[in-house]
């Protein structure tokens, strides 16, 4: 231990305060950190521009019916994903699919010159799909990188860089809108983009060297094997995924704690909503009272009988209370990924580490039933909230890592992509029946929640069970051991 530690250089030492960072390990883990850094960048310099093209052209009613159409296209685009797979080797995979969206980019761009008629449906739709396959595909490249191993260590580490970049993308569109046109927005993600492929070009040089694949020398034989190689992983994403019981418990675990998430966000929408009313008229009586105009802080609305002043207040309201929120959840998230998560699941194991949002989300929604007041429902959302982008989304990356390739590629895209935009469906579906059908208030929305939520504890038993089995050796299809003796290995593999 000593002498690992004499290896170790000033970044990894530093490193080592949030998890144990072996020598050789830093350069590494920092340049995959930064490439996700810049993905989520890119993705927050765009989503300003979804938001303005779809609230212009269609309205807030729109963004829900869309939503079904991402999971529908999600289908096929994640088994056409899949025959890439088949075809390309890691880091060329990687390097086709990121330049195919930024031509869209690009294309979306020109079409905004052009003035394209609902231009915003389609880029709405498109954003939905880039945002899921770009974060599951690194995430698949960073199970390829590591081993099962390090991993469990690094993760952790690398995960930051994706918070960070989502925090820093968010403030720094808020900051270039003044300088530059939402469209042009597009053109800034691309160039970040560009600069991702040829971070995971040098990360793959680095790993596993200029041969990624070895060559053989055997003759017919070996031709033989290489075809019936290649047969087999011709499966698609769906093909792949429903082989194995263990992917299923993940693709449903993404499915119900996206569907318990988003119908949390529609009971504190609703919650945030009735506060905003509640604000409005105690500042109009104020107002009335002192014979003064209506006012937001240091803003002057406008006569308080009026509707416009009376609309603007409410909005203000409102936007002051996300704002705020979202600062906290990162915040917190942020300090959860550094400092909780590694050692969350060095101590606990996986288990642990999947335990924990359920176990917040099941203290949430029992607070919502027993006292559905803002106040406190809105420390419940920002424990929820920041505990799903910090250590339950690392710990579920986790899962894959003893995967075989195929795995990592094709059934990430399926359970990380579809089963995803599947749970906003389904939260979809639950707050139409809930509002339309049963006229459920806040508490019946919370029970729907707890429903989901017991189903989630049995989910994570089920994935605990079998990712023993994995690292026991006892799923070799899984783990595509078979095959192992021919690949190049991964960092501390």
């Amino acid at each position: 231990m000593e002498e690992q530690e004499k290896q170790r250089n000033i970044v990894e030492r530093l490193l080592g305060i949030f998890t144990e960072v072996r020598a050789g390990e830093g350069g590494i883990t920092l340049a995959m950190a930064l490439l996700v850094f810049l993905l989520l960048t890119a993705y927050y310099l765009i989503k300003p521009v979804r938001e303005a093209l779809i609230l212009q052209q269609g309205g807030a009613e729109v963004k829900s019916y869309l939503v079904a159409v991402m999971a529908v296209l999600l289908f096929f685009v994640v088994q056409g994903y899949a025959k890439l797979v088949s075809r390309y080797e890691r880091t060329r995979l990687i390097t086709v699919v990121t330049t195919i969206f930024i031509a869209c980019l690009a294309g979306f761009w020109v079409l905004s010159r052009l003035a394209v008629p609902y231009l915003g449906y389609a880029f709405f739709v498109w954003v939905g799909i880039f945002s899921v396959m770009v974060v599951a595909q690194f995430w698949s490249y960073a199970n390829d990188v590591y081993s099962n191993e390090a991993g469990k260590r690094l993760f952790p580490l690398v995960g930051f860089g994706g918070m960070l970049g989502a925090f820093v993308g968010a403030d720094l569109a808020d900051r270039l809108l003044d300088y530059i046109g939402v469209y042009e927005m597009l053109l800034l993600a691309a160039v970040l983009l560009g600069a991702c492929i040829v971070i995971t070009n040098m990360i793959s040089l680095k790993v596993w060297g200029r041969r990624q694949i070895r060559v053989s020398q055997s003759g017919l034989e070996e031709w033989l094997k290489e075809r019936k190689a290649r047969k087999e992983r011709e499966k698609l994403a769906f093909g792949v995924l429903k082989e194995h019981r263990y992917l299923w418990y993940i693709a449903l675990i993404i499915l119900t704690l996206n569907l318990v998430n988003t119908t949390g966000e529609y009971i504190l929408g609703r919650l945030v909503e009735e506060h905003g009313e509640q604000q409005v008229e105690l500042a109009v009586s104020e107002a009335l009272a002192a014979g003064a105009a209506l006012r937001f802080g240091d803003r002057e609305l406008g006569d308080p009988s009026s509707s416009e002043a009376r609309e603007a207040f409410v909005r203000s309201t409102i936007g002051h209370f996300y704002a705020t929120f979202f600062r906290w959840v990162n915040l917190i998230g942020m300090a959860l990924q550094l400092f909780v998560v590694s050692r969350l699941v060095k101590l606990g194991g996986i288990r642990a580490g999947l335990l924990w949002l359920p176990v917040i989300a099941l203290g949430t929604y029992g607070l919502v039933l027993l006292l559905p007041v803002l106040q406190y429902v809105r420390i419940g959302k920002t424990l929820e909230n920041s505990s799903d982008y910090s250590v339950n989304k690392t710990t579920v990356q986790m899962l894959f890592l003893p995967t075989a390739r195929d795995v990592k590629y094709k059934a990430k895209q399926a359970t990380d992509s579809f089963f995803h935009r599947l749970g906003d469906v389904g939260s979809a579906v639950v707050v139409f029946l809930g509002t339309a059908v049963l006229a459920l208030d806040a508490r019946g929305f919370a029970v729907i929640n707890l429903l989901f939520i017991a189903g989630w504890f049995f989910l994570v038993r089920g994935i605990a069970r079998e990712h023993r089995e994995i690292e026991a050796g006892n799923r070799p299809g899984l783990t595509g051991r078979e095959a192992a003796e021919g690949e190049p290995q991964p960092v501390n593999g």
